[in-house]
């Protein structure tokens, strides 16, 4: 984890963060999520208010920081734009697909969306797809908070002033944990889902594991679907990029060839170095 110089606030209650239009200063006012229609839920203990961060800048990335950044509103009234993407990928349409949200599977957890076709007026599930969103987490939160206070206070914000990280590799080891438990379940059943996630957290597991960037197989069990924030109008926008697919075997496969693996022998040398360190305490 690195903290870079530039850290700032992306959006804050769903709007740009120097966004001043009477949509944006309602949201503040309000504490209103835009992409759920409802007043944000996320708590700090720090704050006595909503704790309103949708994403952020880090260096050249916009990183969503709330898994309801991602309930941005498409076409279709009242559904997410990524649940309309899934579907229109999967299905080829979106016609007698209804999406339910945190269904139970049991002994493993729950899923975030299941997209369900049924047949037509029928209560007949004839297919059906799981969703899953992972978006980044921070470090150096009270940076945030302190950020947060000023944009509501009304206050100039300075990039500069708020030195804070993200804690991507954190959002990774939760994610592969899921990725395989629920792979499992999905390649035993011969169904597919799709991990939502930004571009620049694929981009890390590539690195850090040495995983194919590019690729998509159809009959694979697990397919990312990988996003970007970019600027849009007076706004910022969810892109679809590409899918890429991965099978819980590749993604074992890529753990045991991590070469990021630490070397055992300078692991000992540390060992030694705290001995030396304890004995000569002890025996001084």
């Amino acid at each position: 984890m690195t903290t870079h110089t530039g850290s700032s606030l992306a959006e804050v209650f769903g709007f740009p963060l120097n966004s001043r239009s009477a949509e944006a200063e309602e949201a503040r006012r309000r504490h209103w999520c835009p992409f759920t229609h409802s007043r944000c839920a996320k708590q700090s203990r720090l704050l006595d208010y909503p704790f309103g961060v949708c994403s952020v800048q880090y260096g050249a990335d916009i990183c969503a920081i709330c898994p309801r950044r991602f309930e941005e509103r498409g076409a279709l009234p009242g559904t997410p734009k990524v649940l309309e993407e899934m579907a229109r990928h999967y299905f080829g349409d979106i016609n007698n697909v209804v999406a339910f949200s945190e269904v139970g599977l049991p002994n493993i957890g729950t899923i975030d969306y299941v997209l369900a076709r049924h047949a037509p007026m029928q209560p007949d599930v004839t297919d059906f797809v799981a969703v899953e969103f992972q978006t980044d987490s921070t470090t150096a939160t009270g940076a945030i908070v302190r950020s947060l206070d000023d944009v509501m206070a009304g206050r100039e914000v300075q990039a500069q002033t708020y030195r804070f990280g993200m804690n991507t590799y954190d959002t990774i080891k939760r994610f592969i944990t899921q990725l395989l438990n629920k792979g499992i379940v999905y390649e035993a059943w011969g169904v597919k889902c799709y991990w939502v996630i930004e571009e620049y957290i694929h981009a890390n597991l590539v690195r850090r594991y040495g995983m194919r960037r590019d690729g998509f197989a159809p009959e694979a069990a697990s397919r990312f679907a990988l996003y970007t924030l970019a600027p849009s109008g007076e706004r910022l926008s969810l892109n679809l990029q590409r899918f890429v697919s991965i099978m819980v075997e590749e993604m074992y496969e890529a753990m045991r060839r991590n070469p990021g693996l630490p070397s055992k022998a300078q692991f000992i040398q540390g060992l030694n170095a705290k001995l030396r360190a304890r004995l000569g305490l002890r025996f001084a």
